[in-house]
């Protein structure tokens, strides 16, 4: 379905003189040509009568942590490798142009090639760049639009292209979508939830000045077991945004508007705060060590390590809790950029490490071995593949990379958290793999604090084979 006739030029347009000296004629870094050379294209395709171009648009995922994390002099060499695979894979487009800081755009004469061209530039550009002496993987997401069902002039179908690039980053990224209607609607949502968030987010910090209990936001926790006897290791910090009007929100949507607009600190710092409040005040389990308490740290939170050490002894400072109780979670992708010294300040502060949703990322095996992590957390994708309605080839693959994380954190004596754990089935194949720790919907969903203190006991009673607590 074409988009409406609109009389306002979209964003990704109006933005054009904004950046034409940057990326307006000719980019001077990768000698592709610029946005506006790209729009002026594409809207001459759109002359002759009956004309269908097609327009591919992506963005690299994460380059900044890239650029921050290895220097601008790589950032930049890794740019002109990336625009040199483009030309490449996408010989008979009309252009291949920079369009932004990160972004990249392909412009096809027909719509015959477009969804294979963009399944090779997903596929390719994913793969290994050898950049000064470094090793760089770096993923994009994809987005594409098709005249005449997804636009009918230069303006229409360049914004269609935007929005499914908008898209594919917010499912995940690494991921390629086309355009559809439907997004328009999701674009004016996701509009609405950074108004909304920002306006939550101004009084949190406000509700945090007077030392109160903020009305939307609330941390839930999510239990860790031993898959080898059930006892109970700790908790997963999860934060929940229940919006007045559109019910709960996915950490999901919100935690990426709010790296983008600049407010993931106020964000990591609050759940911190509650997180080790919550914490202290939680029964010790008889014969047993206190329980810990994981809380996710934001790739960005760690890029400046003064202020994050200082959030974390200023949160288990005013909470009582020991810090040898405390755990950050780190991403995998964090690893892209320079954090090793932030993170054996983390250590030596005396607080464990947990390397998150690990198997999807880019960490190399030799900065794995050389950070120091407590645990691995497997990624709940390996989880999926494990289920027994999972294909067979599925499940063999699942099994092999889950026991090979297994054994490799085994060989740097850390620990292994099976994630996304919801079957008895599962929860075997995660033991036999020889994962250590299990978390998912079989042990519990993620619960209120208020559901916590019961939930210690009664997990405590089940393990000596003492009847529950009502």
């Amino acid at each position: 379905m074409s988009l409406p006739q609109s009389t306002e030029s979209p964003p990704i347009l109006r933005s054009t003189a904004a950046n034409s000296s940057e990326f307006g004629v000719r980019d001077s870094l990768t000698g592709l040509p610029g946005r506006q050379q790209l729009v002026d294209a594409l809207a001459a395709l759109f002359a002759p009568p009956n004309a269908n171009p097609a327009l591919i648009l992506l963005d690299l995922d994460r380059f900044k942590l890239a650029n921050d994390g290895f220097g601008t002099e790589v950032g930049d060499a890794l740019l002109c490798r990336v625009s040199q695979r483009l030309v490449s894979l996408a010989k008979g487009a009309v252009m291949v142009a920079r369009v932004s800081g990160d972004g990249f755009g392909v412009l096809l004469a027909d719509t015959v090639e477009t969804e294979a061209v963009a399944l090779r530039i997903l596929d390719y550009i994913g793969r290994p760049y050898a950049v000064s002496g470094h090793s760089v993987t770096i993923s994009a997401s994809v987005g594409f639009a098709m005249a005449p069902e997804d636009g009918f002039d230069a303006a229409s179908l360049f914004y269609g292209a935007d929005l499914a690039l908008h898209q594919a980053e917010k499912d995940g990224r690494s991921r390629l979508r086309r355009f559809a209607s439907s997004m328009q609607t999701t674009a004016s949502v996701r509009q609405k939830l950074e108004s909304d968030l920002r306006a939550a987010l101004t009084l949190q910090q406000v509700e945090l000045r007077r030392a109160l209990v903020s009305e939307q936001f609330e941390v839930h926790y999510q239990p860790q077991v031993c898959l080898a006897d059930g006892r109970l290791k700790g908790f997963e910090a999860l934060l929940r945004w229940r919006h007045p009007l559109c019910g709960w929100i996915s950490p999901a949507e919100f935690i990426p508007i709010a790296e983008e607009i600049g407010l993931i600190e106020l964000v990591g710092e609050w759940v911190m705060r509650i997180a080790c409040r919550d914490a202290a005040a939680w029964p010790v389990p008889l014969g047993g060590r206190p329980l810990r308490i994981a809380v996710n740290v934001s790739p960005l939170q760690l890029r400046d390590g003064p202020s994050l050490l200082a959030a974390i002894a200023r949160a288990a400072m005013e909470a009582g809790l020991p810090l040898k109780r405390l755990e950050l979670e780190i991403t995998e992708n964090a690893l892209v950029c320079d954090v090793a010294e932030t993170l054996l300040a983390i250590k030596q502060m005396g607080c464990e490490l947990a390397l998150d949703d690990f198997g999807t990322g880019y960490s190399s095996l030799g900065r794995l071995r050389n950070l120091p992590f407590d645990r691995i957390k497997i990624d709940r994708s390996f989880m999926l593949d494990l289920a027994e309605e999972a294909a067979d080839e599925a499940r063999s693959s699942a099994m092999w990379m889950v026991r090979a994380i297994a054994s490799l954190g085994s060989g740097l004596g850390q620990e292994t958290i099976a994630e996304g754990i919801e079957t008895e089935g599962q929860a075997a194949l995660a033991r036999d793999a020889g994962c250590t720790e299990m978390q998912g919907f079989l042990v519990s969903r993620a619960i209120p604090n208020t559901e916590v203190a019961d939930f210690i006991v009664n997990h405590v009673c089940a393990e000596k084979g003492q009847p529950l607590h009502d």
